[in-house]
């Protein structure tokens, strides 16, 4: 059946269309976040300097930020370098922010809390203590904000309880906690999976003198989206203008997306019209989203309808939409529509990235055409990560390539591509379904060159098992031995529970399984000696 857009047919009776349209016409009237590029201040003045770069750092472009730094007509002054450690840092440059960074203390100015502050953002746990230490030692007393980001540090480690022992600490010194400290804290529990302390905190915040606001929410909302608590959601936001919050265009976003990935696509809709008569503005996160729901609802037609429509509609469309519509059309099976996108990306000038070719490498795996894809792999242009990788060596693996498994793997070494754990649980699944069980050995053991990945192990272990392979799990104990790596007890009891499964209680030779069960006691025992514990 030829694939033809039937929006115009449809539309004056469809409801999700008049939804996303009603989205997209939203979005074209909103004012643009960011000043034209290339944009200069009318005065020539730190402050101007300052105002413009600010603008630029919330629209997301840290190249117009570095432009307008690099090319500032006075020297720059402290707040100058806290824009741009701020908008290297927000976007991920976090090299780039600490040369900034760098720059600043050489300069001579006097930095002031802020300046340390922005850094914290973009540096892992024991740099933020490093420079804590730094900061009082010059002098410069950390404030709140400096405090509030190490709980936020503190907290993405998954180190709640030290994050409340920097609260206390603040008590202590005279800084009072913001509703930043404590939603920090909340966002830590969601990210743990304890949601329930986390709305314990949420209701509690307010005798703590920092009544909830709408990040706080958002945060929460979050938390419960990702556990499927619709029903807590609704109340939230039902709850919302009693409470003194209003909700924003990103605790709706939240929210749609999660409906939106659990396939309840009329309730995101919904979502949308109750945020638009709130008056809440539609934000370009918002219409993919709602472009995510067609695709998901199957309205391929439509979807493709509305990108070429775009301009009509006066609606920006990037590379997310194409690579959103090419996802699912992969999911489907519409391998040759995928590809036809991509050229068409290709065309208008929009500009493919590596997730449009990692799909299109799916699709062709899915429709067996391994060489072409490996041919789009072979671009040297683009930079692949070892999502695409696995992508094509799952494809092989599927279809029982073992050889073209091992040459992708091999490749993905000399472009300096990191394997993942599912690369090697992919690569020990090719060699297991071949029989091929001493290459997998020797492959485990290799990329395990100082310590035994545990999930690994149990892998092979289960494949070996299944096999009836005894012998070989005995190779690989006695490899394992003479490598110098150790077992610990989780994995001698996970070995016992494969067994187990298999029957091998009342195996006939369970001489063997003695012998094996023997083996890794032997490990145990010289990891307890090398380690000088009796209590294993």
């Amino acid at each position: 059946m030829p694939f033809r857009p039937s929006l115009p047919r449809r539309f004056p009776h469809d409801r999700k269309l008049k939804s996303f349209l009603s989205a997209v016409d939203s979005l074209a009237k909103s004012p643009s976040p960011s000043p034209a590029a290339g944009a200069v201040p009318a005065a020539r003045t730190p402050a101007a300097y300052n105002a413009l770069m600010s603008a630029y750092s919330r629209a997301g472009r840290p190249d117009e930020v570095v432009r307008l730094f690099d090319s500032l007509p006075f020297p720059p002054t402290a707040p100058l370098f806290t824009t741009l450690i701020s908008s290297l840092a927000a976007s991920g440059l976090h090299s780039s922010a600490r040369e900034a960074f760098f720059k600043l203390l050489k300069s001579g100015l006097r930095l002031t809390a802020s300046n340390y502050t922005v850094l914290f953002k973009s540096s892992p746990l024991d740099s933020v203590y490093k420079l804590l230490k730094i900061m009082i030692e010059s002098r410069c007393a950390p404030d709140a904000a400096a405090y509030n980001c190490l709980i936020s540090v503190l907290c993405d480690s998954q180190q709640v309880e030290e994050a409340w022992g920097v609260l206390d600490f603040m008590l202590e010194r005279g800084i009072y906690p913001t509703v930043h400290s404590y939603t920090a804290i909340v966002r830590g529990y969601c990210n743990q999976g304890r949601v329930l302390k986390a709305e314990r905190l949420v209701d509690n915040m307010t005798q703590f003198g920092c009544p909830p606001d709408v990040v706080s929410y958002s945060v929460l909302i979050d938390g419960l989206c990702r556990l499927g608590e619709f029903g807590k959601v609704e109340k939230i936001l039902g709850e919302s203008e009693a409470k003194g919050w209003t909700p924003n265009a990103v605790t709706y976003t939240i929210y749609m997306s999660a409906l939106c990935r659990m396939g309840l696509l009329d309730e995101a809709f919904r979502q949308a019209e109750i945020m638009q008569s709130r008056g809440v503005s539609m934000t370009a996160e918002t219409v993919n989203i709602l472009f995510d729901c067609l695709c998901r609802d199957s309205r391929f037609s439509d979807a493709l309808c509305l990108l070429e429509c775009s301009k009509g509609l006066s609606w920006d469309v990037d590379v997310f939409c194409y690579n959103t519509l090419m996802s699912r059309l992969c999911d489907v099976g519409g391998f040759a529509k995928v590809l036809k996108l991509l050229v068409d990306l290709v065309k208008k000038g929009i500009g493919p990235d590596m997730f449009s070719f990692t799909i299109a490498i799916r699709s062709l795996c899915g429709a067996g055409k391994f060489q072409v894809a490996k041919c789009l792999l072979d671009n040297k242009g683009i930079e692949y990560d070892a999502v695409a990788f696995n992508t094509l060596i799952h494809g092989l693996c599927m279809a029982g390539n073992l050889k073209g498994v091992l040459l992708t793997y091999m490749d993905m070494e000399y472009r300096n591509v990191s394997p993942n754990d599912f690369t090697i649980a992919l690569i020990i699944d090719s060699y297991c379904k071949e029989q091929k069980f001493v290459g997998a050995i020797n492959f485990l053991l290799k990329y395990s060159k100082e310590h035994l990945v545990p999930d690994h192990f149990v892998r092979l272990t289960n494949w070996l098992a299944k096999a009836e392979g005894l012998g070989y799990v005995l190779i690989l104990l006695r490899k394992i031995r003479s490598q110098g790596l150790v077992l610990d007890v989780c994995l001698f009891h996970s070995v016992v529970r494969i067994f187990c499964w298999q029957g091998y209680c009342k195996h006939r030779n369970f001489y063997e399984v003695s012998l094996i069960l023997d083996s890794m006691l032997e490990c145990l025992s010289s990891k307890r000696n090398s380690a000088g514990d009796v209590n294993v």
